[in-house]
This record gives structure tokens, C-alpha cells and sequence, in this order.
């Protein structure tokens, strides 16, 4: 037989195959199927993948998935008993259906409706017990996300989960509506890790919401456990000891020095993370939102403040660099500077004398920097501010605010005025338009102690890959090197140095850590005047605290950066800063 003859009647008996098929469908099981049809509904049901772990950079556990119950309804499947399955869950569940929720249901068609989050088995029983009483109404088991102990201390950092919103869907289409995802935080930022790839079961159930069968079903794909930078004990050091110090609203953050690993990353006052986990009641919202300290806002990445004397490290460098002045070069620095009419204090009225550029960081001399910063222009000082990274993210996974730098241009678009040298003066101190997050101030010290060197941020370390059974660490990465001469990083270490052990130091109360150290103390001021009908509390008047450092002196492993919110002055955030040093040393956390 030929091959065309061979593939005609193979052709030829799949028909005959397929139209007896066909005939034992409709004719010997049509009624059994008409039935079906009528009685029964083929429902898709969305499988939630567990999400992947979250832990420290030594293994303890902060985030975890346990399994719970949830209720829920189709509105089409139910549309002639809502009524009737409304009042029996309040009757038996004591679950009151208020309007917002009702006329969802009402007006809903397809897509899934909530009744009730994280079901008791007690309620569940009574469900079961009780099945023909709630008609319509269906159980999942969903992943319900839970925080250790140590999620009080970072709850800003770990974020938390929710349902796509939305917007959330618009943006990314490949989201299933029915899969809890990243909403904040960690939570969100690593959500393409945490979230695995969601299963899905084709069933056939019956009027009642039972399962008479399943057609089709495929299993989730866990979620990838990650690790991150952030050690669990310094962050509840730093958080017990700004806590400790009375101080109503702040931020700490920790790195390594030489790679730039995020190990604290404080925002204080925290929130209870597991709350939004387990539900919010509307009078908890209402607390949190009323909160004049604002708990839900992220201040060591969103919050934008005036760095003040901090800021005067950059500055010299690039005066330094661009030989406005010599390391040892003295130049008079009085109690006041003039330009024109206008008189610029200086902190300490009584001056500094002449003093260099060491001496400047030592005693944080206003008037020293108004006279370098105006020969060194605006243009120069901002520039040299995007050269350390501020006004720019180093790291797209970590979602900032981005600083305020100011130029004659921005201030040209968004106030409408020219740029006078009273601005340049005031940003010589970092006053003025000048605004940073707590976060970008750990960006001053890292060039410093790298000789230059601007690394990436990092907040992850590694994360478990699941499907090579793999944990994959992430790499410290340097993006670019300042065109600054190597040299004169020693003279501003100097400087910082005198800050703690100079006679004139602003900070020398951190001689009291068992480590050598060295930072910069700032105060900014805080300019703020009552709208039409507005009363301003006495708090939000007083100046904001900075303190940076790093330690050990000769090998520098840590930078610390304290932020204290209208904290007075300087010397609150040089107590925290040492409290919390002591803190690392005395319980071994750092050795």
C-alpha cells in the first residue's frame, strides 16, 4: 500500500473515531451532562503559592507563611439566595455584612468577593456542621503571612503583603488578581522573589459550594527564601536605645563601611506590622494616620530634612579639590560674616579664631565655610554633592525620596526668583533649599573611607533559588570613583577625627565607647511658619539633630548615621549615637 493510501485511511478512521465520540456524548450521556450543566458550576480555583522566608543576614527567621481559612462568594452563583445566606451568616457566624460589602456582592458578577479573613475552626465547624445553611458560599486555604519577634524593631524594613489593588493589576498584567502580593517594604521590593508562581484547580461544585470533582489541577511553585544585609540585633539595639532616649520620632541606620551593607535601617516610631497581616480595625487606622510622629512613614528613606553641619564634609573636599583652600591654610573665622547688610552668625558667637580646614570639621565653624563656600559657588558645591551620590538612587531596589539639591535653575523654575549669595552661605552649612534623606547622610562617609571609592547600597544578601537548589549570594559592586585627589580624604578623617578627641570638639562625649571613632555633629534648623487658621506644635519648631560616625578609627567596618526629628540639637543624636555603640560592644553583638 502506498504512503498516500496508508495516511488517507488513517484520516478516515479518526473520523469515524471521533463522530462516534460525538454520538455517545450528546445521545447516551446528554442527559447525564444537561444535569451537570444545570446543577453544578466549573469553577477555576486560584492556588496561593507559599511565600518564600525573609531572614537576617544570620539566619533568624523575621517573616514566615502559615495556612488560614477565608470565605468568599461569586456573586453570578448567588445571586438569588444573597439574601438568605447574608442573614444566616450573621445568625451563625456573628459576621455582619455592612453596605460597602453588600452592594459589592450585589453588584458584582465574576469576580471573587470576600466575606471574612482568617476564619476561626470554630467557625469553620460550624460552616461544615451546617453546610445547606450557606449555600454559595465557599472556603479557601490562603497563605497568612507572620513576623517574629523582631518585626517591632523593623517594621518599615519587612513591609507587608496585601491583594493587587487595581493599579497594582495595570501595571503588571501577569499579577493574578487572587495572589497575595508585596505591598510594601521587603516584602515588595524582593516581591519577585518571596512570591513563587501561583496553582490553579478546575472543579466541578455543586449548588452548595462543594467540590463533586476535580478536572484539572496544578500545584503552586514555592516562593524563594531570601536573606537580608540587615542584622536582626543591631536593629533592635538601635531601636531599644533610640527608644530609651525619649526622643518622639528619628531614624538610625547602620552600614558596612567597606561594602556597603545595609545593617540597620531604623524609622522611629514603628507600627505593628502583624496588624495589617491580620487586619486592620478602623479605629487602629484612624490611630496610626492621626499619629503627629507619623509611624507608617518611612523617614530614613522618604523623610527629606536640611542636613546642616554634616554637609560641611562635602564642602571641603571640594574646596580641597579645587584648591579654594590648602589643607593647612588658615584663615580668620570670627563670630559673625557680612555680605552687604546682612550679618551670617556663627553657632559659637565668640568665633573660632584662625583656624584650617581640620579645625573647621573640629569645631563645625559656621563662618570658616561661608567664606570657602562662596568662593566656591553654588555651581561647584552642588555638582560635588552628585558626585557622593546625593540626588540620585545608587540602588533601583531600594526605594528613596530623592534629595533636594539646589541650583540657580531649580530655584529659577520653582520659585520664581534669582539666586542671591545669601543661598550659597546658607547651603556652605547645609541650610537653606538644601534637603537629604537620613539614608543619603550614610552617602558622605562611604567615599571617604573608600578612598573615593561611591559603592552600591545593599539590602539583599543572598536569596535561595529554588529551582537550582542554589543559595546565590549578591555581590558589593563599586558604580563610579570621585575625580577627588586620594590625598586630602586623610586631612577630612583628621578633621572628623577632632570632632571626638580635639580640645574643641563638638562630640566628645564619644571618648566614652570602647572604640576609637570619628564623625560629624549636626544641627539644622528648622524654618517654619503657621498658615491661615494652623497652630503648629511647640515640637515641630525645634531644630533636627545629626550625628554621623564610623568606627574602628584605623579600620573602619561601620558607618552610623543618627537622625533625631526636631531633637533640639546636635548633642541628642551624639547621646543616642554612643548608647547605641555601647549597646553593640556591651552585649557582643559586635566584637
Amino acid at each position: 500500500m502506498s504512503r498516500f493510501n496508508l495516511v488517507i485511511s488513517f484520516l478516515i478512521i479518526c473520523a469515524l473515531v471521533l463522530i462516534f465520540r460525538l454520538f455517545y456524548l450528546q445521545i447516551e450521556k446528554g442527559d447525564y451532562y444537561y444535569k451537570l450543566s444545570k446543577n453544578n458550576y466549573i469553577r477555576l480555583i486560584t492556588i496561593n503559592p507559599p511565600r518564600g522566608r525573609i531572614f537576617d543576614r544570620n539566619g533568624i527567621l523575621l517573616a514566615y507563611d502559615v495556612p488560614y481559612y477565608e470565605i468568599y462568594v461569586i456573586p453570578y452563583m448567588i445571586k438569588d439566595r444573597w439574601d438568605s445566606l447574608k442573614a444566616n451568616l450573621e445568625k451563625y457566624l456573628n459576621i455582619k455584612i455592612d453596605k460597602k460589602l453588600d452592594e459589592k456582592v450585589k453588584k458584582g458578577f465574576s469576580r471573587r468577593v470576600i466575606i471574612k479573613s482568617n476564619l476561626s475552626e470554630d467557625k469553620l465547624k460550624i460552616i461544615y456542621d451546617n453546610f445547606y445553611k450557606f449555600e454559595g458560599l465557599l472556603i479557601n486555604v490562603v497563605p497568612r503571612r507572620k513576623y517574629t519577634k523582631y518585626a517591632k524593631y523593623m517594621s518599615h524594613i519587612l513591609g507587608y503583603v496585601g491583594y493587587p489593588s487595581r493599579e497594582d493589576l495595570q501595571k503588571n498584567p501577569d499579577i493574578n488578581p487572587d495572589v497575595l502580593i508585596g505591598k510594601s517594604g521587603i516584602e515588595k521590593i524582593y516581591d519577585k522573589y518571596l512570591r513563587g508562581s501561583y496553582g490553579v484547580k478546575a472543579v466541578v461544585v455543586d449548588a452548595l459550594g462543594r467540590i463533586k470533582k476535580v478536572l484539572y489541577e496544578k500545584a503552586p511553585t514555592l516562593g524563594n527564601d531570601i536573606y537580608l544585609t540587615i542584622d536582626a540585633r543591631m536593629q533592635k539595639a538601635a531601636y531599644e536605645n533610640f527608644e530609651k532616649s525619649g526622643q518622639k520620632s528619628g531614624a538610625v541606620i547602620i552600614v558596612g563601611a567597606k561594602n556597603y551593607e545595609i545593617l540597620t535601617l531604623l524609622s522611629y516610631p514603628s507600627f505593628n506590622i502583624q496588624s495589617f497581616s491580620d487586619g486592620l480595625t478602623t479605629k487602629e487606622w484612624k490611630a496610626l494616620i492621626s499619629n503627629k510622629y507619623k509611624p507608617l512613614f518611612n523617614k530614613a528613606l522618604y523623610g527629606l530634612y536640611p542636613p546642616g553641619s554634616i554637609y560641611k564634609i562635602i564642602v571641603s573636599l571640594a574646596a580641597l579639590n579645587e584648591g579654594v583652600v590648602s589643607p593647612y591654610q588658615k584663615i580668620y573665622s570670627g563670630g559673625y560674616f557680612e555680605i552687604g547688610k546682612w550679618r551670617y552668625r556663627n553657632w559659637d558667637l565668640s568665633g573660632c579664631g584662625n583656624i584650617n580646614i581640620m579645625q573647621a570639621l573640629e569645631q563645625s565653624c559656621d563662618t570658616y565655610y561661608y567664606q570657602v563656600g562662596l568662593k566656591l559657588g553654588v555651581r561647584n558645591i552642588s555638582n560635588y554633592t552628585y558626585m557622593f551620590g546625593i540626588g540620585e538612587k545608587l540602588n533601583p531596589d531600594i526605594e528613596t525620596k530623592v534629595a533636594r539639591v539646589p541650583t540657580p535653575e531649580w530655584k529659577r523654575q520653582v520659585l520664581n526668583e534669582g539666586w542671591f549669595h545669601g543661598d550659597t552661605v546658607n547651603l556652605s552649612i547645609g541650610q537653606g533649599y538644601l534637603a537629604i534623606t537620613p539614608f543619603d547622610s550614610t552617602k558622605i562617609l562611604i567615599p571617604v573611607l573608600n578612598n573615593g571609592k561611591v559603592l552600591k547600597p545593599k539590602l539583599l544578601k543572598a536569596f535561595y533559588n529554588n529551582k537550582s537548589d542554589k543559595l546565590i549570594e549578591t555581590k558589593s559592586e563599586v558604580l563610579k570613583e570621585l575625580p577627588i585627589k586620594k590625598v586630602y580624604y586623610k586631612y577630612i578623617k583628621k578633621g572628623l577625627y577632632l570632632v571626638v578627641y580635639g580640645s574643641r570638639g563638638t562630640a566628645k562625649i564619644m571618648q566614652e565607647v570602647p572604640v576609637k571613632n570619628a564623625g560629624k555633629t549636626g544641627t539644622a534648623q528648622v524654618y517654619k511658619r503657621p498658615g491661615k487658621n494652623e497652630k503648629i506644635d511647640k515640637w515641630e519648631l525645634q531644630n533636627h539633630a545629626w550625628f554621623i560616625d564610623f568606627f574602628p578609627y584605623n579600620k573602619p567596618k561601620y558607618v552610623i548615621s543618627v537622625f533625631v526629628e526636631h531633637g533640639k540639637s546636635s548633642k541628642v543624636a551624639v547621646e543616642i549615637t554612643k548608647d547605641i555603640i555601647n549597646s553593640l560592644y556591651e552585649n557582643k553583638i559586635i566584637k
